[in-house]
């Protein structure tokens, strides 16, 4: 087996020897016309050019954007996670931070409320009235001092009618 296989040339942007050719000939062909002026084939030829550049320009400012764009997406995205999962350390530190006072305010309560009844207990076991045993003796000697006003003021009536 012989390798009679064509051959075939990649190359981007760059234009064979052979290509160069057959411009060269076609150049040939659409010589000025003595004026100084390119002729027609030069002028067709240098807008087809154009419009091929300008279209090529166009597929290279979209690649462009699609790959800039992908990473400017890419950028955002993990800006993104890397603000939620400073956000969701925020939250929880706080709630931590909440349920922590929240136990010590309880806490405290319940030392407020055991050292009450300690030291009503010790108050008692010396013989000294708690709160609710004093609140009541205020209400009997308001109450008793209410009578004696009362029983002063008939007395001193009663005297002013004798005197009458």
């Amino acid at each position: 087996m012989s390798d009679d296989k064509p051959k075939i040339t990649v190359t981007r942007g760059k234009r064979s020897k052979n290509s160069r050719r057959k411009q060269s000939s076609s150049a040939a062909r659409s010589q000025s016309y003595g004026l100084g002026l390119p002729g027609p084939g030069d002028v067709i030829s240098g807008v087809v050019r154009g419009a091929r550049n300008a279209w090529w320009a166009g597929i290279g400012v979209v690649a462009v954007a699609r790959d800039a764009g992908a990473k400017v997406f890419d950028a955002l995205v993990e800006e993104g996670k890397s603000w939620e999962q400073t956000q969701r350390k925020r939250r929880e530190e706080a709630a931590q931070q909440v349920q922590k006072m929240a136990e010590e305010t309880d806490a405290v309560a319940a030392v407020e409320e055991r050292v009450r009844d300690e030291v009503n207990a010790a108050l008692r076991r010396v013989g000294v009235p708690d709160r609710d045993e004093i609140d009541a003796l205020r209400e009997q000697i308001d109450t008793l001092g209410d009578k004696i006003e009362r029983l002063q003021n008939a007395v001193s009536q009663a005297q002013e009618e004798d005197k009458v």
